[in-house]
């Protein structure tokens, strides 16, 4: 039986990161496990707080450096910084965000198209406004395009009320919580990645056998983990182990239609529709509006079975061992999958 140590999850470590940077502590250690999307929001963090003068930040594809680094930013006084990044980002939607801080006293400017990177952000000391719908200060974000919006905000020490909860958000606070009540992390400490798992889900759905997933737990932080559940359906069992999870193919799976709803965990389209699709079940796939928004418009990626330099994209096609054009853009969240996958 193959035994996998995951990457560290990214969602964890940037938001623990973003902590760090808040409240003037040592960031977290980068090894060369770490995702790029981690090293890149490390990177950026350290550039700030060594820099005065104007400074340019190259964020890559990171979407999550984003919309942290806008928020973080726009409230460090004295920063004088344009966040940019690749092509695609610009076409990633980040104006609720600028608009919910424009609200708070901040000044961003758009350099190019109104509502998209790159932005140009003076920072300096925000003020959280009265919420209509509340008694105390706060910003109240509605519908928000991502839910990385609210996490922003929130990890800046703004209230935020929202008609739109997902796991990442109830991961953010929780983190916050812990924070505040003492708890610090090293790298080590830290969960390993659902999302990352999933593409081994995949892999058992689609080849059988067995695979061990180290530093995985099945009560998690992480939404994703709702993985297990899901590859259920699709044959997979999930056993649940001292100091990880044990995965087997144990059954077939029928060919009726399978319902799933993907608005609280988008990642998990990517492989989950893979799958489906090399089984022959049709997928009813709900709860799909992010999904254009991501690295790739994730719905024609999954159509055309192209990776389009997205990550999750890359890592599902080969975890079918279907064409990869692109396989150096999976290092944003998982440098080591092609070396386990093909050792």
């Amino acid at each position: 039986m193959r035994s996998i140590s995951l990457p560290v999850s990214k969602s964890i470590a940037n938001r623990i990161l973003m902590l760090q940077a808040m409240h003037g502590d040592s960031l977290l250690e980068i090894t060369p496990a770490m995702p790029e999307d981690c090293v890149i929001l490390h990177r950026s963090l350290l550039q700030l707080q060594s820099e005065s003068q104007t400074q340019r930040l190259d964020l890559g594809n990171c979407g999550t450096a984003m919309r942290f680094l806008t928020a973080y930013c726009a409230q460090l006084a004295g920063c004088d910084v344009i966040l940019d990044g690749v092509e695609r980002m610009h076409h990633r939607p980040i104006g609720q965000l600028v608009d919910a801080l424009r609200t708070c006293g901040a000044q961003i400017d758009y350099m190019d198209q109104s509502g998209f990177p790159p932005l140009h952000i003076h920072g300096r000391e925000l003020i959280s406004p009265l919420s209509p719908t509340m008694q105390h200060p706060g910003i109240t974000l509605i519908d928000p395009v991502s839910t990385q919006f609210v996490s922003a905000l929130l990890l800046i020490g703004m209230e935020v009320e929202s008609n739109h909860d997902s796991p990442y958000i109830t991961m953010t606070r929780e983190l916050i919580r812990r924070y505040a009540h003492g708890q610090r992390w090293t790298v080590d400490s830290i969960e390993r990645d659902w999302s990352a798992a999933a593409f081994w889900y995949e892999y058992v759905a689609l080849h059988g056998g067995e695979v061990r997933l180290e530093g995985l737990s099945p009560h998690s932080l992480q939404g994703d983990s709702v993985a297990a559940r899901l590859f259920r359906r699709l044959g997979v069992d999930t056993y649940d182990e001292n100091t990880g999870v044990r995965i087997a193919r144990t059954h077939k799976t029928n060919r009726w239609p399978c319902v799933m709803n993907f608005a609280q965990c988008p990642d998990l389209y990517p492989p989950l529709a893979i799958t489906c699709q090399m089984l022959h079940k049709p997928l009813w796939a709900l709860g799909t509006q992010s999904l254009i928004y991501k690295e790739s418009n994730r719905l024609q990626s999954v159509r055309q079975k192209r990776d389009h330099h997205d990550h999750r994209m890359a890592m599902a096609l080969l975890a079918a061992d279907m064409v990869c054009e692109h396989p150096e853009c999976i290092s944003k969240s998982y440098p080591q999958f092609i070396e386990q996958l093909c050792p």
